[in-house]
């Protein structure tokens, strides 16, 4: 039994020396020899080597007679399939490179080697195709997603002012993945989005109706919130200054209207309140101005002199009256031709400019015939002095006659 053992020991031990890597191919006389193509591609071995440690010991000694030669060098054995290879590996990865930069497709190695030049130009072909593909994925993927986002976006905020869920989503059948979930995300923020500017916008509104000063709430302290309570604020602002300003214009037309003394109310506390009040009052000052110059006016066609009997306590109003009835040229017109007209005329007329009023042709009329009585009681003393002058003359022109008759008898 131990001689068996011993035994076994010895061969385990022998066959470590063994080369591992064994490969066929015969060998010369120095030990060793060229790499065969198969073994190549293998990768067990490259190029001449030495085998059984052939080419490992010194040369043996020659006999003095007989000179020794050195062996050989061998060649490498061409193997075009590892160049092809080589070279298939260097053009895929740069088609696949410039194919993902959507680049030139015809590029060219520029190797000697024909079998690496095909193997690149093979692989080029292969790498740019999948280059080219993996960037048009993912440029497919981006513009979903960003498409997906802005559609989101833009159908949240809708969503929101049309009083729909949150979750209201409306993208096509058949969208993609990643457009469905880009859509989703921007939908449901945008959709938050409005609801918190339209919370923040009537906050600041109605803190504006009350007060000028901005206090922004917590809640709304963000940058675009903020921004919407601001305008929020400054449109509530503005609704309360316009009914404020209406109103204090309102009161300053009827203070002026009244011709009373200008005092600013209290309530005025703002420039523009002022400017406003002050505004209001000119207004109605004018108003008035033009009201009572009106009256006077009027009334130089009912009298002949002027005759202040409504404004005897107001100097401001009795002035205004006295000028409106100054400035009647019409009426001033009527009372120096309408009597002459009238003495001059057979008949009656009246021009188309005094027509102005019932007033107006009123007043003509009195005058016209007052100038047609004159015209008749004129015409009538003069019928009558007529006849006077006709009977003191009748009998004298008699009595001549009878005394130039008796005369010539006596003759």
């Amino acid at each position: 039994m131990k001689k068996w053992l011993v035994l076994i020991i010895i061969l385990i031990c022998c066959s470590v020396s063994i080369t591992a890597y064994a490969h066929s191919g015969r060998t010369d006389s120095s030990g060793g020899h060229n790499c065969s193509a198969k073994s190549v591609a293998k990768g067990l071995c490259t190029g001449y080597h030495f085998h059984n440690g052939g080419g490992s010991s010194a040369p043996p000694k020659s006999s003095p007679s007989t000179p020794t030669s050195a062996p050989k060098e061998q060649k490498p054995v061409y193997n075009p399939q590892v160049h092809y290879d080589k070279g298939y590996d260097a053009g895929f990865s740069k088609g696949r490179e410039i194919g993902y930069k959507k680049g030139e497709k015809d590029m060219e190695s520029t190797d000697s080697n024909e079998d690496f030049t095909k193997g690149w130009t093979a692989g080029f072909k292969a790498g740019y195709a999948e280059g080219l593909s993996k960037k048009e994925v993912e440029e497919k993927q981006e513009k979903d997603k960003k498409d997906g986002a802005s559609k989101g976006k833009e159908d949240g905020f809708t969503a929101y002012k049309d009083g729909k869920e949150k979750k209201a989503y409306t993208y096509k059948d058949g969208s993609s993945d990643v457009y469905k979930k880009a859509y989703q995300a921007a939908f449901i923020i945008s959709w938050e989005e409005a609801e918190a500017e339209e919370t923040c916008f009537e906050e600041g509104y109605n803190q504006g109706l009350k007060q000028d000063e901005v206090v922004i709430s917590e809640s709304c302290d963000q940058e675009t919130l903020r921004t919407k309570f601001e305008e929020g604020h400054e449109k509530g602002v503005k609704e309360r200054d316009e009914k404020e300003i209406y109103k204090l214009t309102k009161q300053g037309e009827t203070l002026g209207y009244e011709v009373a003394e200008l005092i600013i109310p209290k309530e005025a506390t703002k420039e523009s309140y002022k400017l406003a009040f002050e505004k209001g009052y000119d207004q109605g000052m004018v108003k008035r101005e033009v009201e009572v110059k009106k009256e006077g006016y009027d009334s130089a066609f009912k009298h002949m002199d002027f005759v202040n009997e409504v404004y005897t306590d107001n100097e401001v109003l009795s002035a205004w009256y006295e000028e409106g009835y100054a400035e009647n040229e019409i009426a001033a017109e009527i009372k120096n031709q309408a009597q002459s007209l009238g003495e001059e005329s057979d008949e009656y007329v009246i021009s188309e400019e005094y027509k102005v009023n019932n007033d107006s042709v009123v007043l003509y009329d009195s005058l016209f015939y007052k100038g047609q009585e004159i015209k008749e009681q004129r015409e009538k003393e003069q019928r009558n002095t007529m006849l006077s002058v006709a009977a003191v003359a009748a009998p004298a022109a008699g009595g001549l006659y009878f005394w130039k008759r008796k005369r010539k008898k006596v003759v």
